[in-house]
């Protein structure tokens, strides 16, 4: 079983199989998948605890509804494993918070009914076979709340989210790795091109394998090894409010694809988000979040669900929970996952806000790469010298 260590426990091992830096659920995940491949890891994580960074700011949802082959490449087999992520990871009874409620995506375009129709059709083609397409007032006999401008939907019932705190958890506890609270990574040391260790704050590590799922911090670390990634750290909030009557706690994640307002159901009240457009930042811990934000959400989710309004008219301070993390970006918005121009070096990073959404497929397709068994890896989409990612420029801003 695996072990989680805080520092100053007991001294820092001084050798590892691999070191996988970062103990989000990037992290956790690629120590799991690794293990199974007969690879065993020292997660390293710069905070306190487990999925305390990125991972803790997530609204943490996941969907089937993907018109994309190299998103759904990655989603689909993460979905199915979290479905059965119990008996996958051998942790009888072991709950990650599951609850598939569905995904409901929004409109108030006139050619709304037109472009839903197109969406749901493109999700069939990469292997989705349950989405819906709804129009107009069907959309609202199904979800009375939804406001009449909307003229159509997509909507897939066992889309939804989970807890990733506790996936984190059981998957350390499954892949029998150890993890390192309060250890930052510093530097990743090379010997002749290829990895020979990592120099934490708390003594040097000898390994020849080290994998950079760092979120934010990744771009700093890679460069110690000489490594350039293209990626930028975007802001992104995320707001919660109490109990309201109006919250349907039985509801969808909702989404109005007009405005990038979105809102999910929590313990009687909601998560709400909303990408906006900032620019880049360096990594920062904790992240400053900005106290107009709830308004600002609250009026655009009210465009398409009009009990949003009168939520946010009667919404004191205290009603409300505010929380900002950074997504790490891309230009092309793919993940970057596999390896470096240093031997033994790997990425598990630039997820643009889909982490854990994508992470278990991410995972599994990296440890084939470090395990040299992926027959694809030529061709791997996700690769740093990858030409879509030099045809795309400079790394996007986040819209959701």
């Amino acid at each position: 079983m695996g072990r989680i260590v805080r520092r100053g426990v007991e001294p820092l091992p001084r050798t590892a199989e691999a070191v996988v830096v970062g103990g989000g659920i990037a992290g956790a995940l690629d120590a799991y998948f690794f293990g199974r491949s007969g690879l065993r890891s020292l997660v390293l994580e710069r905070g306190p605890q487990l999925a305390g960074l990125t991972t803790a700011q997530a609204v943490a949802c996941f969907r089937a509804q993907w018109d994309e082959p190299d998103y759904a490449r990655l989603v689909l087999p993460s979905i199915a494993f979290y479905e059965r992520f119990a008996d996958e990871t051998g942790l009888p009874g072991w709950e990650i918070g599951l609850r598939q409620q569905g995904w409901l995506f929004l409109t108030a375009a006139d050619d709304g009914p037109a472009a839903m129709g197109r969406f749901v059709a493109a999700t069939r083609g990469v292997g989705v076979d349950d989405s819906e397409a709804l129009v107009g007032d069907e959309v609202r006999r199904r979800f009375p709340w939804v406001g009449e401008r909307v003229t159509a939907a997509a909507y897939r019932a066992r889309d939804g989210w989970l807890s990733p705190y506790e996936v984190a958890q059981g998957l350390v506890r499954a892949a029998g790795a150890e993890v390192r609270l309060g250890t930052a990574a510093v530097a990743i040391l090379t010997d002749g091109g290829r990895v020979a260790g990592v120099r934490t704050d708390d003594g040097v590590i000898a390994t020849r394998t080290v994998v950079i799922a760092g979120g934010p911090f990744s771009r700093r670390l890679a460069a110690t090894a000489g490594v350039e990634l293209p990626v930028e750290m975007v802001r992104h909030h995320r707001a919660m409010v109490t109990p309201q009557p109006e919250i349907p706690a039985d509801g969808p994640m909702t989404l109005d694809t007009d405005t990038g307002a979105y809102w999910r159901p929590e313990g009687g009240g909601a998560f709400l988000g909303m990408g906006q457009d900032e620019p880049g930042t360096e990594p920062v811990d904790p992240v400053p979040a900005d106290w107009t934000f709830p308004a600002v959400v609250m009026d655009a989710a009210e465009r398409a669900v009009p009990f949003w309004g009168a939520i946010a008219e009667r919404l004191t301070a205290g009603e409300v929970n505010l929380g900002a993390g950074q997504y790490t970006c891309t230009a092309d918005g793919l993940p970057l996952l596999g390896g470096t121009p240093v031997e033994g070096l790997y990425l598990h990073t630039g997820d643009n806000g889909w982490g854990i959404e994508g992470g278990p497929g991410a995972a599994m397709h990296l440890a084939r790469i470090v395990a040299g068994t992926d027959p694809d890896d030529a061709a791997n989409p996700y690769r740093l010298d990858r030409p879509t990612l030099a045809a795309a420029g400079a790394p996007r801003t986040v819209t959701y």
